[in-house]
């Protein structure tokens, strides 16, 4: 029985040393976002602020809901293209339009699809100003999705739920913007 007991324990202790040699020689990854526990609540000051704080970079932010299902269904894919085009320069942040009562939905949500990129919360109230600080040509409709150049001007915007392509092309020419002119 101890011959066994040890030659278990001999066969395990291999399988251990040869698992963390193998993993030992996997090549770095990169560690993921610590998942997002709460969402700092932005005013029409404070976004503005966030969008200021970018300059330099070609810029993406998109305002998406728990309740409105284009939002839930964009979001994964908004994700997907951010992971292939941050490296290329672009800087990008979400904003969650949801009330108070839905704030743990949204949480639960991020914590679901794990965005790349930063999260915050519209802050509650003043929707018409909150709007029109934005772009004064957005009815506030979601999904939308605004892409600002480097100097921090609204270059153009996406609004209601948009194909893959679309949003390629998008981010295409917003990443454009910071190329030097010939």
């Amino acid at each position: 029985m101890r011959k066994l007991i040890a030659g278990n324990i001999a066969v395990a202790a291999g399988f251990l040393l040869a698992g963390f040699a193998i993993w030992a020689q996997a090549p770095a990854e990169k560690p993921a976002a610590a998942p997002q526990t709460a969402l700092e609540v932005l005013d029409a000051n404070q976004y503005l602020a966030k969008v200021a704080a970018e300059h330099g970079k070609p810029l993406m932010v998109t305002f998406w809901a728990t309740w409105c299902e284009p939002c839930r269904t964009e979001y994964p894919m908004v994700n997907d293209l951010v992971r292939q085009y941050q490296s290329k320069g672009l800087a990008v942040f979400g904003m969650d339009c949801d009330d108070d009562a839905e704030v743990p939905l949204a949480i639960h949500f991020l914590e679901k699809v794990q965005p790349v990129f930063p999260n915050y919360r519209k802050k509650p109230g003043k929707e018409e100003e909150f709007i029109n600080r934005v772009n004064p040509k957005w009815s506030g409709a979601l999904p939308a999705t605004f892409f600002y150049d480097p100097q921090g001007h609204l270059f153009g915007q996406l609004t209601g739920e948009q194909k893959r392509e679309a949003f390629v092309s998008a981010i295409e020419k917003t990443l454009a913007t910071a190329a030097p002119q010939k």
